[in-house]
């Protein structure tokens, strides 16, 4: 009798261990089929136009919704601003910002962007205790050839006409992945750099702001 068990054993070991092969895959309480049916895929909710990645059924080129999308230019400029308001050479101080300039040999070319970053620092600096000066009085302010700061006239005349310490100027860098932005602070009395900063902002933020 005890042979005719393991003989039987033998024989259905087999069988057993093929039916295994076609059970649905389990493991912490999941389970899911070896193999896929595309049509029982989601339909994702949310699509980006952009090169290189096909949607599933159609001709068209898309890309499915990134977390980084979610980002804003108002995201960027929180960092450049909370950067620039470690540095203590800059508390108690009045600033006044210049639109942010493209990095060429001129630096005095200004795009959308550079004037919305420098409008948006303008409300997020005061929100750290930076004073900044009231950004009409600033039209006077401009960068020279060099990146070094110019004034239209005598640097410490006009800083006393206008109650103001230091300005903050910016430029902005193109590269394949998007812009690269760097600002600093400059005391007026001594040309000097008291604070600093730096933010990247993707294609995909830059595709969303342009007019």
């Amino acid at each position: 009798m005890r042979g005719l068990r393991l003989l039987a054993s033998l024989l259905l070991a087999p069988l057993l261990l093929a039916g295994c092969g076609q059970l649905p895959f389990c493991r912490a309480d999941h389970c899911q089929n070896m193999e896929h049916d595309p049509a029982k895929l989601p339909e994702p909710t949310t699509w980006y136009r952009q090169p290189g990645v096909s949607r599933p059924g159609t001709s068209e080129v898309w890309l499915p919704h990134l977390p980084q999308s979610q980002k804003r230019l108002q995201h960027y400029v929180d960092q450049l601003a909370y950067q620039l308001a470690q540095s203590d050479a800059i508390q108690g101080q009045r600033i006044a910002i210049s639109s942010f300039v493209e990095l060429d040999e001129s630096l005095s070319q200004t795009t959308p962007l550079g004037n919305q970053l420098a409008e948006l620092l303008r409300t997020a600096l005061p929100q750290h205790g930076i004073a900044v000066v009231e950004h009409k009085l600033t039209s006077q302010l401009w960068v020279g050839p060099q990146g070094d700061l110019a004034l239209s006239r005598d640097t410490r005349l006009l800083a006393r006409q206008l109650q103001m310490d230091a300005i903050l100027t910016g430029t902005l860098i193109s590269t394949e992945r998007g812009m690269e932005v760097q600002a600093r602070v400059v005391q007026l009395d001594a040309q000097t750099i008291s604070s600093s900063a730096s933010a990247f902002i993707p294609h995909l933020v830059l595709n969303q702001i342009r007019p």
